[in-house]
Order: structure tokens, then sequence, then C-alpha cells
């Protein structure tokens, strides 16, 4: 399950048990990803943010994952710097269950700025 935001995702990878950020699969030119353990429980409702912004050329990538029965968490669980990255595209999801079932409720998206420099 994951999330898109300026044409990067932010996947939990359960089956690994690990968190990436990463360019979409068609871009290998310009593939970037930052991965991560994550330690996740099967059967658990978690929350998942992820932020894109940019800084002149370069798109920051931030995410955050946690059980949904606590508060979220001050520090970002990934983050990364894509120098010379991707600095638009639209927000949405990213599932790829194979033996199991992805459910999504109570999304929100919302701007940064009134720029349009990134979407939450």
């Amino acid at each position: 399950m994951g999330l898109i935001a300026q044409r990067y995702t932010l996947d939990l990878m359960g089956a690994s048990q690990q968190l990436q950020l990463r360019t979409w699969p068609p871009q290998v030119a310009t593939h970037f990803s930052v991965t991560i353990p994550f330690t996740w429980e099967a059967g658990r409702w978690y929350r998942m943010r992820f932020e894109a912004t940019h800084e002149g050329p370069d798109a920051v990538l931030r995410g955050k994952v946690w059980p949904r029965d606590e508060a979220e968490p001050e520090e970002w669980t990934i983050s990364g710097t894509h120098e010379a990255g991707n600095l638009q595209g639209s927000p949405g999801f990213f599932g790829n269950a194979k033996e199991s079932e992805i459910a999504i409720d109570n999304v929100r998206v919302e701007p940064l700025d009134a720029e349009g420099s990134g979407s939450r």
C-alpha cells in the first residue's frame, strides 16, 4: 500500500517489512529511491502521511507511517531529496496486494502553500 505525490511513491512494502520512497518505475533514467526497514503487524490499521515539496530544482520528500490508534509522531519516518527531481504531479494511491486486501479510509489531500510548491 502506498501514496503518490509529485510523481513519487511512499510504499509500505509488507512482504519485505520495508518503507520506500521512489520515483515511478517507468522513470529508469532518473530513478530515485530511499528504503528503510519498517516492521508492521498484519491486521492492524496504519496512518500514512506523504509530503512532496521542492527546494529550487530538488524534490524534497518526507513520509510518516504510524499505527492508527497512536498519536502522529513528530519526526518523519523516512525522507529524501531527489536532485533535479519531479516538481509537479498529482496525488494518488498505490497498491500491490497478492495475498491480502487493501483498504483505504479517511483520505485528505492538502496543498502546502498558495504557490503550489508541493502537496501533502
